[in-house]
């Protein structure tokens, strides 16, 4: 980074500071604790900074940190991206003079990105400075750009009246500014995320209500002219109005799922957990599946054993959830044979285990199954299944966000093995 001195004149008729040299015997052992402070101070801030995404709490650690770093008296920070550009650190600020030219000295270093040395230097000690003309006398100040180009900020530290700027002040400036510039540079694209992730759950939220409206309209005059309300159909009507409620229920599931994943990268998916037994779970899984699987002519076995009265503390709802979609998923790419459901227990942790007969997962595609808005199967059923592809990846994330987890794997005798291992009590 290169390096200006505005040089400061001395005041007439000042005598030069006295400058003791400690003793040389003692010299190395202060340099290496002042060293070793030094790095506590930068690592404490460094820490901090990156347990936030708030441009003010990061500035506010700045504050605190410098007085102990550098013995400062004051701090600048300029962010152009911000909507507050400047914030003042002091206890007592300097003058209305040298503010003025204190924020023209960190535009400059902005603009120039370069460090910028205010005060009495000596340039001998800091490579690459070059005297000009000084800005002000009334304070000395180090500013640094925090980022390689003029569209970053700058960080400036200062101290009330005059003194002498060595290489390591500089040195410690620097450092602190690189710093300072990630972390800002992180809370500036925290924030962007945050307001992408606001603005998409409004959107799916809004557009979700207003499909789900007609969606329901739909579904239910169909099962009105189901029922006969308008009279008996015909044969071809009635297998006409059955294909609408099937393909209004997977317009609706897929309006479902598509705001249960807005809401999970929000991170605003809200679980209720309570007791309920496992074959409570296991049997209203079942029942929902049940008409798939006898379309299919399938049969859905049951090996829970002595687990059907274990009492587990889980959302229901969302267990259920994600059972319905394995054992949904099971069937769907199985023609012939069973789906099994499975439970048992590790420790103090009950998982699910569902298994079928059909072609399986490709090799190394165990981990993208649960990929959003992606089917991967092994031969004829490829790409010709129905769905949205949301259902596994909607499963897993809500595994892991209730502290679960969700695997996929091959059998040993072929088919898919699914297992759910529900969050410990």
């Amino acid at each position: 980074m290169a390096q200006e001195t505005v040089a400061a004149p001395e005041p007439p008729g000042t005598p030069p500071a006295a400058e003791a040299d400690p003793p040389a015997e003692a010299q190395p052992s202060g340099q290496a604790e002042r060293r070793l402070a030094e790095l506590r101070l930068l690592r404490d801030m460094a820490v901090a900074a990156a347990d936030t995404g708030e441009p003010e709490e990061i500035f506010q650690i700045l504050c605190g940190g410098l007085p102990g770093l550098m013995a400062a008296d004051f701090a600048l920070v300029g962010l152009p991206q911000l909507d507050a550009p400047r914030e003042w650190c002091a206890a007592q600020e300097p003058s209305r003079e040298a503010v003025a030219r204190l924020v023209e000295l960190l535009e400059r270093a902005r603009q120039e990105v370069r460090t910028i040395v205010a005060g009495r230097a000596d340039g001998a000690e800091l490579a690459g400075a070059r005297a000009v003309p000084p800005p002000f006398g009334a304070a000395t100040a180090i500013a640094v750009p925090l980022a390689g180009d003029a569209t970053g900020g700058a960080l400036l530290v200062g101290w009330h009246g005059e003194r002498k700027v060595d290489a390591e002040a500089v040195r410690l400036a620097e450092i602190v500014a690189e710093q300072a510039g990630a972390a800002f540079r992180n809370a500036a694209r925290y924030q962007a995320l945050r307001q992408t992730a606001e603005r998409r759950e409004r959107f799916f939220s809004a557009m979700s209500h207003d499909l789900r409206t007609p969606i329901t309209a739909i579904m239910g005059y169909s099962e009105l002219l189901q029922d006969g309300i308008m009279g008996d159909l015909q044969p071809h009507q009635q297998d006409m109005v059955e294909r609408i409620c099937t393909v209004s229920g997977h317009l609706a599931q897929l309006v479902n799922d598509v705001l249960d994943i807005a809401k999970l990268d929000a991170g605003r998916m809200e679980f209720h957990r309570e007791p309920v037994r496992l074959g409570d779970l296991v049997d209203e899984a079942v029942v929902a599946v049940q008409p798939q699987a006898n379309s299919k002519s399938l049969e859905i076995r049951l090996e829970i054993d002595d687990q059907g009265d274990a009492v587990v503390d889980v959302d229901t709802g969302r267990v259920r959830q994600i059972l319905v979609n394995l054992l949904s998923n099971a069937v769907k790419f199985t023609d012939a044979g069973a789906v099994t459901l499975q439970a048992g227990a590790e420790g103090a942790r009950r998982w699910f285990r569902v298994l079928d007969t059909g072609p399986g997962i490709p090799p190394g595609s165990e981990a993208a199954v649960f990929e959003e808005f992606l089917q991967i199967a092994q031969g004829s059923k490829a790409k010709r299944e129905p769905g949205s592809g949301l259902g596994l990846a909607i499963s897993r994330r809500l595994a892991r966000a209730m502290g679960g987890e969700l695997t996929a794997a091959n059998g040993d005798d072929g088919g898919a093995v699914f297992t759910l291992h529900l969050p410990e009590h």
